[in-house]
């Protein structure tokens, strides 16, 4: 009994030895495995680092050549569209129609790359964090009065009607009142060229809570519902515009949702109930100390020698 006890014992031990040394075995296994594999992922991790370094710098060097581009473009551009305008005014004298015409064509497609430009500089700008922000306590009657005068003037060429409604007594903004002009001036624009002929665009400015709100609504052409979340993105044109307005870099918009949101404010777009587009902005009185952007200060404000 004993005897077969010892053996029972015996060979219990063994079998454990066995599976301890089969067990010790796959351990090892799998730290050979996992250091390869911990290997492979560093390497991997500073193959990945280098490749984003690069990226960095060729995104850095991209943003610099489109802002050297823009700027040495817009300066003969300039020139061109004072040039054609001067013609078109008869100052260098008299133009038959068809003369008339050309020239008109020629500086139609001349504001339209001016336009380009500026947006390339603006969106250069924002993504080298050069757009620089000067924040004064602003009227917003003192911003809106101008930029209004120029929807009723863009409207009127266009044979499209402009409601526009302003509370009295709205609070005072602080605000960059030039960055601002370029936001709103982009989406009064917007509203014009895409509503046709004998639509309507509505504007109204409210107080809101602890703040201001701006309504832009139009009767255009809308937006396809799957893409109202990406007009807002880097040459974006949603479909249907591109149909109706073949013309147009798809960064306005990316530009307004920059200097808005650099303001602490929001800005929403959805379809009009029945037919349109609805943009709501809303802009706090008082930016807070955490919402101001960490930027450097630009060197010119953008737009003010191309127009």
């Amino acid at each position: 009994m004993n005897q077969l006890l010892i053996i029972g014992l015996f060979v219990g031990m063994v079998v454990v030895i066995l599976r301890f040394r089969t067990l010790n075995k796959k351990l090892h296994e799998l730290l050979a495995e996992n250091y390869q594999v911990g290997k492979i992922l560093v390497r991997r991790d500073m193959e990945l680092t280098d490749a984003n370094t690069r990226l960095t710098a060729l995104d850095q060097n991209k943003s610099e050549f489109v802002s050297v581009a823009a700027h040495q473009l817009r300066s003969p551009l300039t020139g061109i569209r004072w040039t054609l305008k001067m013609l078109l005014d008869r100052d260098l004298g008299v133009l038959n129609q068809d003369q008339q015409k050309m020239i008109e064509g020629g500086l139609q497609s001349a504001v339209r790359m001016i336009d380009l430009v500026n947006d390339l500089l603006d969106v250069a700008k924002i993504e080298e964090g050069r757009f620089g922000f000067t924040f004064r306590n602003t009227p917003p009657e003192r911003l809106l009065e101008p930029l209004l005068q120029n929807l009723h003037h863009a409207a009127d060429a266009k044979g499209v009607a402009v409601r526009a409604t302003i509370s009295p007594h709205l609070p005072s903004l602080s605000m960059d009142a030039d960055k601002m002009a370029i936001a709103l001036n982009n989406v009064f624009d917007n509203a014009v060229k895409y509503t046709p002929p004998g639509g309507a665009v509505t504007v109204s400015v409210t107080p809101a809570t602890e703040g201001l709100e701006i309504k832009v609504t139009d009767t255009g052409i809308g937006i396809p519902e799957q893409q109202l979340r990406q007009v807002v993105t880097k040459f974006f044109r949603a479909e249907n515009a591109v149909r109706f307005q073949t013309s147009g870099s798809g960064l306005g918009l990316y530009v307004v949702k920059n200097i808005i949101h650099s303001h602490g404010g929001t800005i929403d777009i959805a379809n009009a109930t029945h037919h349109g587009t609805v943009v709501t902005i809303t802009l706090p009185t008082t930016l807070q100390e955490h919402d101001h952007p960490r930027q450097k200060p630009s060197l010119a404000i953008a737009h003010t020698d191309s127009v």
